[in-house]
């Protein structure tokens, strides 16, 4: 009886050994693994700043293409835009090795603001001396900035201008922070940029055109009735945003809700896409024609 005990008791403790080795080794592991986190983490963070910097500022200005094609050609303000400048300002951020730390949503909030505040006050005002057939000269610029007109118009639109870059960014800045305290990939999702915004602006016009019974083009009806029956003082800035994403649609000189389109991001964003593109490819063509004739 002796022996049968002493040999379950000894059968016993090497089960428990086992059971404690395997323990400690799936804790080695997870040991191991934490580590391995932090390494990557720490390699991550320790970019260096002024080379991200700097690639931000690059990316945001590069960015502001559409922003300012948009302004000249379509004369329109878009704050969806503004999520493409903030992209660029990422983009450039991490190709030059900026560390991925609390200080990215800063520095993208000061590219993307820095680079439409110089668009606007700057390099659309020479294009728009261009336009006109002048010298695009700083000389110019100062002769422009003297007519009170124009001065009060661009100021007006700067004002508007931070408002919807702000406006724009400020999904993309609150998804960043969160990326980055849950160490998750930094990267924008354009999907989720602007949802709020946008959908806010859909349920307020999709009010106003129902009052109006202007759902079908049979029943469209006209520009002046629309921004009359808006409560709100952003009737205009509504009109234009959602034009330009083809909710509101055009017929035969009126204007009807088009809900295939108000319930789809992707139409949305493809008819955005297209018009860039078309003035996009338009002004290069007219670029070049002027090169070579």
């Amino acid at each position: 009886m002796s022996k049968e005990k002493d040999l379950k008791e000894t059968k016993t403790s090497k089960v428990k050994e086992k059971e404690v080795e395997e323990v400690q080794e799936v804790k080695e592991k997870e040991t191991i693994a934490k580590d391995t986190e932090l390494i990557e983490v720490d390699e991550e963070s320790r970019g260096n700043i002024a080379s991200g910097t700097v690639g931000a500022f690059l990316g945001a200005f590069v960015a502001t293409i559409p922003w300012i094609l948009m302004y000249i050609y379509g004369e329109m303000i878009l704050s969806v835009l503004a999520i493409i400048i903030a992209a660029g300002a990422l983009f450039g951020y991490k190709k030059l090795n900026g560390p991925i730390d609390k200080r990215l949503p800063i520095i993208i909030s000061v590219a993307s603001i820095v680079s439409v505040v110089v668009s606007t006050l700057v390099i659309i005002p020479l294009l728009l001396l261009k336009t006109e057939g002048l010298e695009m000269s700083i000389d110019n610029l100062e002769r422009l900035y003297k007519f009170s007109e124009f001065a009060s118009a661009i100021t007006k639109d700067l004002i508007i201008s931070v408002a919807f870059t702000i406006l724009g960014i400020s999904g993309i800045i609150s998804t960043t922070k969160k990326q980055i305290e849950n160490k998750e990939e930094v990267k924008i999702n354009f999907n989720n940029a602007n949802t709020n915004v946008m959908n806010q602006n859909i349920e307020e016009a999709r009010e106003v055109f129902t009052k109006l019974n202007a759902l079908s083009k049979e029943n469209a009806v006209s520009k002046e009735e629309i921004l009359a029956a808006f409560e709100s003082g952003n009737g205009k800035r509504i009109f234009s945003s959602l034009k330009m994403a083809g909710i509101i649609k055009k017929y035969q000189g009126n204007y009807y809700f088009n809900e295939s389109y108000a319930n789809s991001t992707l139409k949305r964003f493809l008819v955005l896409y297209a018009k860039m593109m078309f003035w996009i490819i338009l002004v290069v063509a007219i670029f070049l024609i002027l090169i070579f004739i």
